[in-house]
């Protein structure tokens, strides 16, 4: 008897005798990334939103909400480039950014530019296969190579900002929002989309 149940059980995988439960879709979480709808006309991104290139910016898919929050981006390739923050009105087809009001960033030539001004110089340049760090605290903007604090904050940063980095002459970066390399500064975290955050 036991033996015609096994074999029953085994044939019943075969048919379908409405005993099955429905399959329940699951919900793909959102992550964040670069956006597509905030780029500019000539670049490219790749890896889910993770890699860009070509020429011109991108901002993140969110804002940065939470008190202290950090990212990090890989330089795959040299080139021209840029990393820090920006706010929806940054423009995002001009390279160099950091010529306008709205954008705060740690350039390939060691400059940190904002509203035309270099506020700082780094003489440590990044490269290749260099991981720069970016913590924000809504009072501080501050960057990390390689683990290590740069010492060179932006204290203006104002307004709603978002992720932002820039490409030009054949620079590749890939940027992290999550797993990283290095451990944030303490207290820290990745960037958390609003709904995470009235989770918490």
């Amino acid at each position: 008897m036991a033996s015609i149940f096994c074999c029953f059980r085994g044939c019943a995988s075969f048919l379908d005798l409405g005993f099955a439960t429905p399959a329940v879709p699951i919900k793909k979480q959102p992550t964040i990334s670069l956006d597509q709808q905030h780029i500019g006309q000539e670049v490219v991104l790749v890896k889910d939103g993770s890699r860009i290139c070509g020429t011109g910016g991108a901002l993140g898919n969110t804002a940065i909400m939470q008190d202290k929050a950090y990212f990090e981006v890989r330089l795959q390739q040299s080139g021209i480039w840029g990393i820090g923050l920006g706010s929806e009105k940054a423009d995002l087809n001009t390279v160099p950014m950091g010529n306008d009001t709205d954008s705060w960033v740690m350039c390939s030539d060691g400059y940190l530019r904002h509203n035309k001004e270099e506020m700082h110089h780094i003489t440590q340049l990044p490269q290749e296969g260099d991981t720069i760090g970016v913590s924000y605290n809504h009072i501080e903007l501050n960057f990390y190579l390689n683990g290590q604090k740069l010492d060179c904050p932006f204290t203006n940063v104002r307004g709603q900002v978002y992720p932002a980095v820039y490409v030009d002459d054949g620079a590749v970066l890939d940027v992290v929002f999550d797993n990283f390399v290095h451990d944030p500064p303490p207290g820290f975290d990745k960037i958390m989309l609003e709904q995470s955050l009235l989770e918490t």
